[in-house]
């Protein structure tokens, strides 16, 4: 009796073996499909309802522009200095309103205005960049150029990691090459021949953005009627942030102020 229980046992677990072995296979695991892309900004030849934004950008505080001291090439470069220094440009302001100062509407816009050009150009001049600050597009083409008959060469970093971007050699005077602008964000442009030299170029996603004049006056139009975030960047400021709305067809202004921190 108690061979057949073992036996029985036995059979009864290869049996649960065979079963298991005969079971079809699982469904081999699909690949998950890949994520959407975002939509690229789309151009429109006419922005419906469109409205303006208007502003200034303030300086209230007892910092002034800092002094670059030209170290090399001073018979070509340093026509207007008093010595071998001149103003940096990194902080000017007239009659309180700051210049150079970039704003932008902090928000993916999908559609719109289109942007004012496909490049911005960074000229090499009187060892100076100019201009000191810029707008460019992502997607678009940055040129440097060399007016000046010494080597220059145009250095772009990704602030403010310092991520090396682009390094154009300018040997030649009259020289220009276009590069591809791939990265958005601010961007730091310097050149390596001359340590003093410092420019700017904001490169967005969208065309909303604009840079202060020497009276802290900006402009934004043909926006798309909505609320939106708004920030306003300095190079030795730092950020500061607001929102507007803007009503169909309408006019909104929005003022930034800047003061000396206590």
């Amino acid at each position: 009796m108690k061979q057949t229980l073992v036996f029985l046992a036995a059979a009864a677990f290869t049996a649960a073996c065979q079963k298991k072995e005969e079971a079809p296979p699982a469904p081999a695991q699909q690949p998950a499909a890949p994520a959407a892309e975002a939509p690229e900004y789309r151009a429109m030849d006419m922005v419906p309802s469109a409205g303006t934004i208007n502003g200034t950008v303030s300086y209230a505080g007892s910092q002034k522009d800092t002094m670059e001291i030209l170290t090399k090439d001073q018979a070509h470069c340093c026509k207007d200095c008093k010595g071998n220094q001149r103003p940096a440009g990194s902080l000017v302001t007239s009659g309180g309103k700051l210049k150079n100062a970039v704003v932008y509407l902090y928000t993916d816009i999908k559609e719109g205005k289109r942007f004012a050009s496909e490049s911005v150009t960074i000229d090499n001049h009187m060892c100076r960049f100019e201009p000191h600050v810029a707008i460019g597009k992502k997607g678009g083409t940055l040129v440097g150029k060399n007016s000046d008959p010494m080597l220059h060469n145009t250095h772009l970093y990704l602030a403010p990691e310092n991520k090396d971007l682009i390094n154009i050699a300018l040997p030649q005077q009259g020289q220009a090459v276009e590069k591809p602008l791939k990265k958005a964000g601010m961007i730091s442009v310097k050149c390596d021949a001359h340590e003093w030299m410092q420019a700017w170029v904001w490169s967005g996603t969208h065309p909303y953005a604009t840079v202060t004049d020497d009276k802290g006056v900006f402009t934004i139009d043909q926006v798309p009627p909505g609320e939106y975030p708004v920030k306003v960047w300095h190079e030795r400021l730092g950020e500061k942030a607001g929102r507007v709305t803007v009503a169909p067809n309408g006019t909104a202004t929005v003022d930034f102020a800047y003061a000396d921190q206590s």
